[in-house]
């Protein structure tokens, strides 16, 4: 395991956003260690609220209103603690409470944009996304739906981020290092 750094002049929180197969997780994960912070993932901490379910699930049983209530709720929380490297879902700042909550942090906001081709491609190669997250339109996913639902929620991850950082084209740990060097 590599040595764990730490930058005395990063703020309270990281808060890592954008849309579905940006990388928010895994960077996410890997950037807590790299910078001794804890880390949180808000859509898993929101499926806790559900027993678990998965969000497709959670959609089909409670509906979504039901879902960005609780998503709402756990980004409040996790955007009052300390020391977190936090992962958004890719609709949170959709939601007025938790768009509120993040733009009022003690944290650097970083938007993790990618192409949505790029985007297309990861989420198509994991089974388990397609499996366990809804569709986000009509369009039943795809380029297509990607490419409509990010026409939306683009201005506002960009009019929120403190950075934006093009992971298009970047692997786990290059995405690490730049947002260590250049965002933190």
């Amino acid at each position: 395991m590599g040595e764990r750094r730490y930058n005395a002049n990063v703020m309270n929180n990281v808060i890592l956003f954008g849309y579905r197969g940006s990388g928010k997780t895994t960077i996410g994960r890997k950037l807590a260690h790299e910078i001794w912070k804890d880390f949180a993932d808000v859509d898993d901490l929101t499926r806790q609220r559900f027993e678990g379910m998965t969000i497709a699930d959670i959609w089909d049983e409670h509906g979504e209103t039901a879902w960005r209530h609780a998503e709402a709720e756990v980004t409040r929380e996790l955007c009052g603690r300390r020391d977190h490297v936090i992962a958004l879902g890719g609709g949170t700042l959709m939601i007025p409470d938790a768009r509120q909550a993040v733009e009022q942090a003690d944290a650097v906001r970083i938007f993790l944009f990618c192409e949505p081709g790029e985007l297309a491609q990861r989420i198509g190669a994991d089974a388990q996304s397609i499996d366990a997250r809804p569709n986000l339109t009509e369009k039943g996913g795809g380029l297509s739906e990607i490419e409509q639902v990010l026409a939306e929620r683009e201005p506002v991850y960009r009019a929120v981020a403190d950075k934006v950082f093009d992971v298009t084209h970047t692997d786990i740990e290059g995405a690490v290092r730049h947002v260590i060097k250049r965002c933190l």
